[in-house]
């Protein structure tokens, strides 16, 4: 059924398509290694095919797809070794934001963050399923010193890693012990925003970061999950 929603938008086309294709693959619509076939999408959204092969190239630059000789564009499988190098970028360009946010961040953006944490807290007392609340929560106080950091650039590129992050939730584990860990470590970067210690702010995330992936992977097996 062709679906005309996209001539409205204010932002350019390609990127639009790019933003309903992207959601498509996170939602489990578009399986690993499916392919993405170009007229097909054209009927699908009621678009010519041109923008659509400008959306799969962008999609191509984010990680989402790949494009494989003699199949054209496919869903690009994640494996264990992506979620490496995902999570130490994540670590080291996050410490980085949160770096360069000690002598940015406010006294309310401090408090903002221990409002949110305190959410972590009453997570960690939860014993149902937490994931859409516990990433809501973390994606939050995240972004709350990633935005202080005051770097365009940097915070561009922490917005397209978002995303591929986004793909994981089916996998994510978010138990309530997971919960008081972060609350912890989180108490430990806000102490390291109050301090204004732009080097122990970087230190603390990048940690942060590294116990929530080595939590993780405790709970992946590349055979079963990925």
């Amino acid at each position: 059924m062709t679906q005309n929603i996209y001539f409205y938008e204010s932002k350019p086309l390609r990127e639009v398509i790019a933003d309903r294709i992207r959601s498509d693959i996170i939602k489990g619509v578009y399986a690993d290694g499916e392919r993405l076939v170009e007229p097909k999408l054209a009927e699908t959204l009621g678009i010519s095919r041109t923008p659509i092969r400008e959306a799969l190239r962008q999609l191509e630059s984010e990680g989402f797809i790949e494009i494989v000789p003699r199949r054209g564009a496919v869903v690009k499988t994640i494996t264990i070794k992506d979620l490496d190098d995902l999570y130490a970028i994540k670590a080291n360009l996050e410490g980085l934001a949160a770096n360069q946010a000690t002598l940015n961040i406010t006294r309310e953006e401090i408090e903002k963050l221990k409002l949110i944490n305190e959410k972590f807290f009453s997570l960690s007392k939860s014993s149902k399923n937490i994931v859409d609340e516990y990433l809501s929560y973390n994606i939050d106080f995240h972004n709350i010193f990633i935005i202080a950091s005051k770097n365009n650039k940097l915070i561009e590129i922490l917005e397209g890693l978002s995303k591929n992050f986004q793909r994981f939730k089916g996998i994510l584990v978010a138990k309530a012990d997971r919960s008081k860990d972060a609350y912890v470590e989180h108490q430990k970067v806000i102490e390291a925003f109050e301090k204004k210690d732009p080097v122990l702010a970087e230190n603390t995330v990048r940690e942060h970061i590294k116990s929530s992936w080595k939590y993780l992977r405790k709970f992946i097996n590349k055979e079963d999950n990925l």
